[in-house]
């Protein structure tokens, strides 16, 4: 919301009977899907949407199901649901920083809409956020109201959710140093306020991330700050971001994580990588930690790329990189 998702897939069923299992089991996963929206009102979705045309990468097959969700009870009712057909769902914000196989997802993909969109002010210079409030627009919503302190995530092509799940960051900062408190749908289908003290964020990653939890709505702390200022940040970092990012071509950001005290561009161009093509994949000229999508790329060839940069990076320096994105499978 990671990275650019902000939950996981459905929990092994705590909930789910004997009899439901027996339902379940003899029926096929396309069968539960189809009870599942039959048994929404109210509830917006859309059956097998192209999951390429979600991502930033526009790559993937399609999925079962995209169901948005505009309220606390909406995403409880469809996680729930979820839960109880052993239907696997995925959380998606703005699509970025995740692969999805040319096959697809079978499952359902949930977006968070409606209220879990917008922002709020609270007292204090504290803002309320939704976890599907576009990172863009929190931005806004705090220039609009004086504030300032994340004029850093205005570039970055994610929501609230999933930022806050990976601790995006970029040009030394993190969301995670904003966030006071988090509303999260837990591993058991609760919902809980989750206060600073009990979040642990690392670099991009938090205990958020440890499986099966939704952030649904994230308190920041922000500070007073003059409109003019807050806009020349942005201007700043957007000039930053343009001249050392390939923006101009469908991406899912860093596709690795630095390793401590190293940043992976650089390991990869010194193993020869940079510039390495497959297909319509390309590790990208410009910064050779973006593998970017020269129209028509695949999922299995930007996978093959990763992985041979893996591999050449490894042999040439003994570092053995970690995804940053995520793969949906």
């Amino acid at each position: 919301m990671p990275p650019d998702g902000s939950g996981g897939r459905h929990n092994p069923h705590h909930r789910c009977g004997r009899r439901m299992e027996g339902w379940n089991n003899a029926h096929s996963i396309e069968e539960r899907v189809e009870e599942l929206l039959r048994s929404f009102s109210g509830i917006w979705w859309l059956k097998g949407p192209e999951m390429w045309a979600l991502t930033t990468w526009r790559i993937g097959g399609k999925a079962l199901a995209l169901v948005e969700a505009r309220s606390e009870e909406e995403l409880t009712t469809v996680l729930d649901h979820c839960d109880r057909l052993e239907i696997p769902w995925r959380v998606l914000g703005r699509g970025s920083n995740i692969l999805v196989s040319d096959r697809g997802f079978r499952g359902i993909v949930v977006r968070l809409g409606g209220r879990l969109a917008e922002c709020s002010l609270l007292s204090g210079g504290q803002v309320e956020a939704g976890g599907g409030v576009i990172l863009g627009h929190l931005v806004q919503f705090a220039m609009e109201h004086g504030l300032g302190g994340c004029e850093f995530l205005a570039g970055i092509p994610g929501t609230v959710g999933g930022a806050v799940v990976l601790n995006a960051g970029c040009f030394g900062k993190e969301i995670g140093e904003l966030v006071e408190r988090v509303l999260v749908r837990e591993r058991n289908g609760e919902m809980r306020w989750w206060g600073r003290d009990e979040l642990s964020f690392s670099y991009r990653g938090s205990n958020l991330r440890e499986g099966f939890m939704v952030v649904v709505k994230v308190v920041f702390q922000l500070f007073p700050e003059e409109r003019k200022q807050a806009e020349e940040k942005v201007r700043y970092f957007s000039l930053l971001r343009k001249n050392s990012q390939p923006l101009e071509l469908p991406s899912a950001g860093s596709v690795f994580r630095n390793p401590p005290g190293e940043y992976a561009a650089r390991l990869i161009e010194q193993a020869g990588c940079k510039g390495l093509r497959l297909g319509q994949a390309q590790v990208s000229p410009k910064h050779s930690n973006f593998i970017v999508n020269l129209g028509g790329a695949r999922a299995w060839q930007v996978e093959y790329l990763m992985e041979w940069v893996r591999r050449e990076v490894y042999r040439r320096t003994g570092i053995w990189l970690e995804n940053e994105v995520e793969l949906w499978r």
